[in-house]
């Protein structure tokens, strides 16, 4: 078993997870915008994680009379007139580990107990780091099924490195894509085990998974998509696939319980609170279905997703190369894929506030990884023109290294204030372009660029285009 251990710890993935685990840790104050006087418990961070100190340190409730927490970042519940979470306790679920480190940080240290002292910020930063490489783990553990080390590998580089999964990885992991990322990577593992013999301990895993990702972000549950439409024995066929459901009803049905369960106490907490089991705690926030902003959610330079993260192209060209066991995913990926666009531009606020790149894509590149794989695949392994197949192997790995550096080079731009959280534009954008330091004409020409969005329209529907 020792020696299993060793050889897989060699493997180049294995490498790879262990090389950037120590890079994150090394380098983690470079890409952090708050430091050890402050805590990053704010705007939606501070919703999802209210429930901890809440039930934990202030008998249940939301009304917080602590200097180092602004009240008025959870909104007021309509019916008893005391503040609520606008979100579910998702996220403060998987905080909650950490959260109980922090108790202990504090009274080893003497440190108020609150919930809100540096432990607690401290240790779920560092903590909640921990989900994006379990998630490269879970990943890599998936991906090896259909493709070599070295594709694997590239693929995780791209992804980590790559795209914004790094900043809210590494910078920001208290916000919930990271860990919905892992949850992700999680379900794809799973998910193809179930489908090769199906256990009750499956079962409940995966129904645990999936109420957790609905939990955390309603939407997001069109993963399961991927479960409903998963190809038997490499093909799939809806007579097939029916039949293969009802035979296993025992299985889907510890499944949807499991997730069930896993909705229960946020059931209960809204009806303890309002007299509903089912609250939106949105107040007038809600979709426009009829005016999507998918242009703008792609290529705006405010938050567009190929704007910032361009490297996450090569995972679209990639459905192109889906080819032999994966062919059967490519219709389910594309059209989640279409799903989430769509659902992304017509929220309200398409470019979700204040914050780095297109947030709410990250932790759909788990499941983008298998177009992205096919496309490293077939330049490095399967490209049939020897005349010239090193010329686009350099080209391919020139690409990756440019959009590697611009991604690590825009994060680290954003947590030092120079890509701004939410009023970025053309001529903003290539002011900075590349610039670690502005100096005074260029810091008052960005002044002066900026887009300010002006979110009562965007509320109201007019004039979403901005």
């Amino acid at each position: 078993m020792f020696e299993r251990i060793i050889n897989n710890i060699y493997k180049p993935s294995i490498l790879f997870i262990i090389a950037v685990t120590c890079f994150v840790i090394i380098t983690m104050d470079a890409w952090r915008s708050w430091h050890n006087n402050q805590n990053t418990f704010s705007w939606d961070i501070a919703n999802y994680y209210s429930y901890l100190p809440a039930y934990l340190n202030n008998n249940g409730s939301f009304e917080f009379n602590n200097p180092s927490f602004n009240q008025s970042y959870l909104p007021v519940c309509p019916f008893d007139n005391k503040h609520i979470p606008k979100t579910t306790y998702g996220v403060a679920f998987l905080y909650s580990p950490f959260y109980l480190l922090g108790q202990k940080i504090a009274i080893n240290q003497n440190d108020a107990r609150d919930g809100f002292s540096e432990p607690f910020s401290t240790a779920i930063h560092w903590g909640t780091m921990l989900y994006a490489l379990l998630g490269l783990l879970l990943l890599r553990n998936y991906l090896i099924k259909y493709f070599s080390e070295k594709i694997t590998t590239i693929t995780l580089a791209i992804l980590y490195l790559g795209t914004s999964l790094f900043y809210y990885g590494v910078a920001m992991p208290e916000m919930p894509h990271a860990m919905l990322f892992f949850l992700f990577s999680a379900f794809l593992l799973v998910n193809y085990h179930w489908h090769i013999k199906q256990t009750f301990g499956l079962s409940v895993l995966l129904g645990l998974i999936i109420g957790l990702v609905a939990l955390i972000r309603p939407t997001d549950v069109m993963i399961v998509f991927l479960l409903l439409f998963w190809p038997i024995a490499g093909k799939f066929q809806w007579k097939e696939k029916l039949f293969f459901f009802i035979r296993n009803y025992k299985y889907v049905l510890t499944m949807l319980i499991a997730a069930f369960l896993v909705w229960l106490p946020q059931m209960l907490f809204w009806y303890s609170r309002t007299g509903h089991y089912l609250y939106f705690s949105y107040g007038d926030e809600r979709f426009f279905w009829t005016d999507p902003q998918i242009i703008n959610v792609l290529f705006s330079y405010r938050k567009g997703l190929f704007v910032y993260t361009p490297l996450i192209l090569l995972a679209f060209v990639g459905f192109y190369f889906m080819k032999d066991k994966l062919r059967e995913l490519r219709i389910v990926l594309i059209f989640i894929t279409i799903l989430n666009i769509y659902i992304i531009s017509c929220w309200w606020d398409w470019f979700f506030g204040g914050c780095f790149a297109a947030r709410s894509f990250v932790q759909h590149f788990a499941y983008l990884a298998i177009p992205l794989a096919c496309f490293v695949n077939f330049i490095f392994e399967k490209w049939q023109k020897p005349a010239w197949n090193n010329l686009v192997k350099l080209v391919t790995i020139i690409v990756i290294s440019l959009g590697v550096s611009l991604n690590l080079t825009q994060t680290y731009q954003y947590s030092n204030n120079i890509i701004h959280f939410h009023s970025m534009s053309k001529k903003t954008y290539w002011l900075v372009f590349g610039k670690f330091v502005l100096n005074e004409h260029e810091r008052s020409e960005y002044w002066n660029s900026l887009s300010l969005p002006d979110y009562e329209k965007l509320k109201s529907g007019e004039n979403r285009n901005q």
